[in-house]
């Protein structure tokens, strides 16, 4: 049986709150995004906040920063929390990257694998080895001010990589602790492209799926009022669905012409909410997500988590109220919650 997660966040008057609740309810990890707010002052946050639970970034952006810093960072957030850190690094996409934060996205996959080297290139250097690391990207090639370190038996923090293709699940299968599943995807999708393709990239690494933590995202939404729950699904599927690099997910049920047919809604209404939810049938919901009431939903994480080490639940999010998004979140700890 997979371990679970749940995605976190919201104001820090509240974050650390509700982080002590996904603990207190028997949860395995709390999880926080990078999109509003910056992943690592919330990972400080919740790493202040428990005592037993992993604390990951999901995900922390890895090109806009220096991956020797984001190295430090990791270091000390993984001292922190007692060794409970992940950090989980993602690649956004290339106009994110370029046009919000002015950096580079060229040869993403293979810039992500150096990024890795290179971070752990620094918490070596700081372990006390005596390593450098020259990639064409990157390179780390000094240590701190200090020289290298002497934290002989720290622990490395663990690093995991968002992958969606095949040259990112590469990357993370030769360099990275484990993967990041997209949380738009099916059981098919997962069992027949995302898990067979690491399976392959562990082989040509020559590492042991035992040493690789696949973690896998879902859709999730819960409302006593089964529509609501569904039509927040839709929005989400709707917003994911529009682009192309997720097309594989539809085509894990035939659904191919789905992506053309929300791209066209998406341009030509000028992205009515409405148009978006009636252009999604209603057994997409079923094939892409979990959504409807706590009973409706209690049962139906098993799918997903007889294939993957890790289940990270968050809910929709695409123009849901910030009411509903605080209602979804306390639905997943009581519904999936021991406490």
């Amino acid at each position: 049986m997979a371990t679970r997660g749940v995605g976190i966040g919201g104001p820090y008057a509240f974050l650390g709150e509700l982080a002590k609740q996904v603990e207190a309810r028997g949860f395995d990890a709390a999880w926080v995004s990078e999109t509003t707010q910056e992943s690592m002052i919330q990972a400080s946050v919740i790493a202040q906040a428990t005592e037993r639970i992993d604390v990951g970034t999901n995900i922390t952006l890895a090109f806009p920063r220096s991956p020797t810093i984001t190295a430090m960072q990791a270091w000390d957030l993984n001292e922190l929390s007692g060794d409970r850190f992940v950090v989980g690094l993602g690649s956004q996409v290339k106009r994110i990257i370029e046009d919000r934060f002015s950096a580079a996205f060229d040869h993403p996959a293979k810039r992500m694998a150096e990024y890795v080297q290179a971070m752990q290139t620094v918490w070596r250097m700081e372990r006390g080895e005596d390593v450098t690391f020259d990639g064409d990207l990157y390179r780390v090639l000094r240590p701190g001010l200090g020289g290298r370190g002497r934290a002989h038996d720290r622990k490395l923090p663990r690093v995991y990589v968002a992958a969606v293709g095949p040259l990112m699940t590469k990357a993370a299968a030769a360099h990275a602790d484990g993967l990041l599943g997209h949380p738009f995807t099916s059981e098919r999708y997962l069992t027949d492209d995302v898990l067979p393709r690491v399976e392959q990239a562990l082989a040509e690494a020559g590492r042991s799926r035992d040493e690789f933590t696949v973690c896998q995202g879902v859709i999730l939404t819960i409302a006593d009022d089964r529509e609501v729950a569904v039509r927040e699904a839709k929005q989400q599927i709707a917003f994911y669905g529009t682009t192309p690099n997720y097309q594989g997910v539809f085509a894990s049920y035939g659904d191919e012409a789905l992506t053309g047919r929300l791209r066209d809604v998406w341009a030509s209404t000028k992205q009515d909410l409405d148009a978006l939810v009636a252009a999604v049938p209603d057994e997409a919901v079923e094939r892409y997500a979990i959504a409807g009431t706590p009973d409706e939903v209690k049962d139906k994480l098993a799918a997903y988590e007889r294939h993957v080490d890790h289940l990270i639940l968050g809910g929709a999010w695409y123009k849901v109220p910030m009411s509903r998004l605080g209602e979804n979140l306390w639905a997943i700890l009581e519904t999936f919650g021991t406490a």
